[in-house]
């Protein structure tokens, strides 16, 4: 092995090896495998790891964007997702095979002032109910099941959050979730909604990872 500094061979772990250009030190993710038909070993590169420095020890890559990023809305259909079970349980028994989807449409006009299968691609609604497709016309019926899930979701919201709906409204507006590299990130939530968050009792974490 190279005589490196000890500041160095503290990042040395199994499985990883150090390379050195220059008077800088890289770190990257092996493993061996043995050359077929002979007793040689090879060593196979797994990836860069990062930069060591003296001061900053190592310092890790940063993963790359590989695909487009997608964005998708989250704060305020995830906090009538948590308020308005019983509204979905009595859409379902009204509707049964169209009950999610009333739901949803309803949920999406309160977000958005209206409601749309592509609205719903855009929404944190979609990874709620993955297997919800849109009927390629919409009844009468399911027009004013709609209409009454939005009434009802309109009182319960004002009647949960009182005072506090216009700020519930406003900043749980801005928290989002983020696709990058096919992982999905919860967005930075501000202070406000932080607040608010802890007085109503929303684990934002936890929604998105129980799913």
């Amino acid at each position: 092995m190279a005589n490196y500094p000890d500041w160095v061979l503290a990042h040395k772990k199994k499985g990883t090896y150090i390379n050195k250009v220059g008077d800088k030190y890289y770190l990257y993710a092996a493993h061996s495998e043995r050359v077929k038909g002979t007793n040689k070993v090879k060593r196979i590169s797994d990836g860069y790891l990062g930069r060591i420095t003296e001061n900053d020890g190592l310092i890790p890559t940063r993963e790359k964007v590989k695909n487009s990023v997608y964005v998708y809305e989250f704060g305020l259909s995830f906090a009538v997702l948590s308020y308005t079970a019983k509204i979905h349980s009595g859409l379902r028994k009204s509707f049964v095979k169209y009950g999610d989807f009333i739901y949803t449409a309803s949920i999406l006009y309160y977000v958005h002032g209206c409601y749309s299968e592509e609205l719903f691609r855009l929404s944190y609604l979609q990874f709620h109910f993955p297997i919800l497709t849109f009927p390629e016309a919409i009844t009468d019926a399911q027009y004013s099941g709609i209409e009454r899930g939005l009434r009802m979701i309109t009182d319960t919201m004002e009647r949960t959050f009182k005072d506090d709906l216009t700020s519930i409204k406003t900043y749980f507006s801005f928290i989002s979730l983020v696709n990058i590299n096919k992982k999905l990130y919860c967005s930075s939530i501000s202070e406000t909604a932080l607040q608010l968050s802890v007085k109503y009792g929303l684990n934002w974490e936890d929604s998105l990872w129980q799913r």
